[in-house]
Order: structure tokens, then C-alpha cells, then sequence
């Protein structure tokens, strides 16, 4: 998504004498690098990582990781070249372009593993498996559970299972899924990224407009 600032900064140098608006490159960079700063600034106090916490669903409500909140970064404009990029990083986290645009989402491996009715106990307050749980599942370290499809039921019903209540006089127990491994996961866009920084961009308290005329005034009491 790109944003463009040029009628804010049309609308604030008008009567400018040409040596003054010189000093316009300067204070535009200046401040699309405050604001890429302020959009993406660490320890939850970053716009965009704020904003995640009121987006992002988990058990108790509403809310994200720190990982989450933090992996939003910026490129800084310069003189030259007036503009500022805001992004994740997808090396950390590809999941943020589902949670932008929505999609399908295809495993780095084989399947994927989603939750089932039964998973709640195994899931952190952000509704990801604990990874306590998985190191339990996947090194089979314990034989309540066990991974595939059980004997007579379909393909669909690959996943991990869990065995739970008494012995049966055949020695056997009940099972239930507590995890499905399936080809792909299906995403809806949760996360309005681009209206977010937007919408920041041009407010009229913390927007460009206001920043802008702030440091072109700095700038040119320095050219004096």
C-alpha cells in the first residue's frame, strides 16, 4: 500500500520564497522517518503493535504476542528519496499476510496442524499450541496420545488423538482428536495494516501535517 503525502506538503509551503523551499526535501524526510518511528517503535508502544492487541483474538479475549507487537520495522526516506517504507518481517513472521489479506495457507512440510473441538487445553492464550504439548506429541514421549488416522476411520480423521477414560473389557479406551492435520488452512483478512498506518499518517495530532510544519519551521531558522 502506498501513501501519498504530496497535497499536505503543497497545502503548508504556499508563499514560500524559492531559497526557503530548499529546506522542504529535509523536513519532509525528517518526518516521514518520525512517523515510520512512531508506527513501529518497540516495547508495545509502537502504533501498529499496539494495534494488535485490540485485533488479535486469544482465549480470554483479545490481545498478541510480544513477538507480534515487535516484528514491525521501517526503511528511512532521505533527501533524495522521499520515502519511508513500514513492513513486518516475514522471515520472522509469514503469517502476518493472512492475518492482512486473508488466503489459503499451504505447510512448510506436510500438513498443518489446526485445532479441533477438543484442543482447548493444549492451546496458549493466543490460541497456539504450547510448545510443551508439541514436544510431547511429536517425540511420543507419552502413550495417551498417538498420531494418524485410527483403525476404520477415514482419511480426513488424520491428526493427533487422545486416549482418555477407563479401560473397556477389550482393553481398550475412548479417543478423541486433539489436533487435525490438514493440506491447507483458510485465513479471513483480521488485521487492517494499511488503514491503521494510514489513518495515523494523516491524523490531525500526530499526523504529517502538524509534523511537517514543525520541522520546516526548525529547518528554516537553521538556513537563517
Amino acid at each position: 500500500m502506498k501513501i501519498d503525502i504530496r497535497a499536505d506538503i503543497k497545502s503548508a509551503t504556499k508563499g514560500l520564497s524559492r531559497v526557503q523551499k530548499e529546506q522542504i526535501p529535509f523536513a519532509t524526510s525528517q518526518t516521514l522517518n518520525q512517523l515510520a518511528f512512531e508506527l513501529t517503535k518497540k516495547r508495545k508502544s509502537g502504533v501498529i503493535g499496539r494495534a494488535t492487541t485490540k485485533t488479535f483474538k486469544k482465549k480470554s479475549g483479545t490481545g498478541s504476542t510480544r513477538f507480534t507487537q515487535r516484528n514491525f520495522f521501517f526503511d528511512k526516506s532521505t533527501k533524495r528519496e522521499l520515502t519511508a517504507y513500514v513492513f513486518w518481517d516475514e522471515r520472522n513472521a509469514d503469517y502476518m499476510k493472512f492475518q492482512v489479506a486473508g488466503g489459503t495457507r499451504f505447510p512448510k512440510q506436510k500438513s498443518v496442524l489446526v485445532p479441533t473441538s477438543h484442543s482447548r487445553k493444549y492451546l496458549d492464550a493466543y490460541g497456539n499450541f504450547k510448545p510443551s504439548v508439541l514436544d510431547e506429541w511429536f517425540g511420543d514421549t507419552n502413550p495417551k496420545y498417538f498420531k494418524g488416522v485410527p483403525k476404520g476411520a477415514k482419511r480426513q480423521s488424520e491428526g493427533i488423538w487422545e486416549r482418555y477414560g477407563r479401560q473397556t473389557k477389550k482393553g481398550g479406551q475412548k479417543i478423541r482428536m486433539v489436533a487435525a492435520f490438514k493440506g491447507n488452512a483458510q485465513y479471513q483478512p483480521l488485521f487492517p495494516f494499511g488503514k491503521i498506518t494510514k489513518d495515523y499518517v494523516f491524523s490531525q495530532d500526530n499526523g504529517f501535517a502538524r509534523k511537517f510544519r514543525s520541522n520546516l519551521d526548525k529547518a528554516l531558522k537553521k538556513a537563517k
